[in-house]
């Protein structure tokens, strides 16, 4: 999938064909007024407030107490992107957007949410580019909201994968001792401790991530399973013995050394047999192709934690020389799948 510029009528057409500048003019322009539109409006809560009901500027301006102007000049960009529909002076959804820009589509919404705080570190780009100096916001927020939608976007999506890694993932025996590094709000140790009976967990993570998991960890019934080990997982001691450790989508919030660090972590924290197991982003390597999803959350990455989307081949080098072996990996979608024994 590549981002272009689709022509909606002949003179377009001949336009753009014939001044090859004005689809590189109008990729930058108009990519960067639909992201911050789209997003803006689901912070905003527009797109659930018109699958309610069809409304005019003036009608949702009123009934939200926001700008009637700013709401004005938002809903009529939304309409010409494409992402609602407007039928005189009234506005409602499309059938896609009703799916997916609504609160049925949580998962999209916590993403493009996320997204506003994401937005505020990309204008950061060409700084970051020319000093080498990127702060971690897990360290270091740059805004008041970013660990709320952070944790919120981390809950949706560890909901969706956990299941097909689990089911991929293979122990024997099971496995009585996991460590969560980084785990955030629980929802992969809840999963390992359901399928698991006899499974316990110790997830290590920084403040704001234990007081948005241990909701989750009681509202499932699981306090006497899974505890949290505040620390940062650079500097924590990782403790030893456990059957199963897990990297879940944390080696692209780390810097190259910084990934090797928590590797070498990770193989001492295991019993001899133990399984490493990593979730992350995929990304081909030097021989591989490059998708616009790769290359956009490398991109985000980088400009949010210094890091970026560790290519596959880099990442297997790491485990070979921190000493894993029995070492078998899987694409899922965006993700990489990666598991790696310590030897007895």
């Amino acid at each position: 999938m590549k981002l272009t510029i689709k022509a909606e009528n002949i003179l377009e057409a001949i336009a753009l064909q014939s001044r090859k500048e004005l689809q590189f003019l109008l990729l930058g322009m108009m990519g960067m007024g639909v992201s911050q539109a789209l997003i803006t409006a689901i912070r905003l809560n527009v797109f659930d407030a018109l699958q309610e009901i069809p409304r005019t500027a003036s009608e949702l301006a009123t009934a939200m107490n926001y700008d009637f102007h700013g709401m004005q000049v938002l809903l009529e960009s939304l309409d010409g992107f494409g992402l609602i529909k407007r039928q005189g002076q009234q506005y409602r959804l499309t059938q896609d957007s009703a799916r997916w820009l609504t609160k049925s589509g949580e998962l999209t919404q916590d993403f493009l949410r996320l997204g506003g705080d994401i937005a505020q570190q990309m204008i950061l780009l060409e700084k970051d580019i020319r000093t080498g100096e990127v702060p971690n916001f897990h360290f270091n927020p740059q805004s008041v909201t970013c660990f709320a939608n952070y944790y919120t976007m981390l809950k949706s999506s560890g909901q969706q994968i956990a299941p097909n890694l689990l089911k991929w993932a293979k122990f024997n025996p099971p496995p009585k001792r996991l460590l969560d590094v980084a785990g955030g709000p629980a929802e992969y140790s809840i999963a390992f401790c359901q399928k698991y009976p006899d499974l316990k967990a110790d997830i290590l993570d920084l403040p704001n991530a234990i007081e948005a998991g241990l909701p989750q960890i009681q509202q499932a019934k699981l306090g006497d399973r899974i505890q949290y080990i505040e620390g940062n997982l650079l500097d924590t001691d990782w403790g030893n013995n456990y059957d199963v450790v897990f990297l879940s989508n944390i080696l692209h919030c780390l810097t190259a050394q910084q990934c090797e660090i928590a590797l070498k972590k990770a193989f001492q924290a295991l019993r001899l047999g133990g399984t490493l197991l990593i979730n992350d982003l995929f990304h081909p390597g030097d021989q591989g192709k490059l998708s616009s999803a790769t290359s956009l959350f490398s991109l985000i990455y980088y400009v949010t934690c210094g890091g970026r989307t560790w290519p596959q081949p880099t990442i297997l080098d790491w485990l070979t020389q921190v000493g894993f072996y029995q070492i078998r990996t899987r694409k899922y979608g965006f993700a990489l799948l990666v598991s790696a024994v310590k030897p007895n």
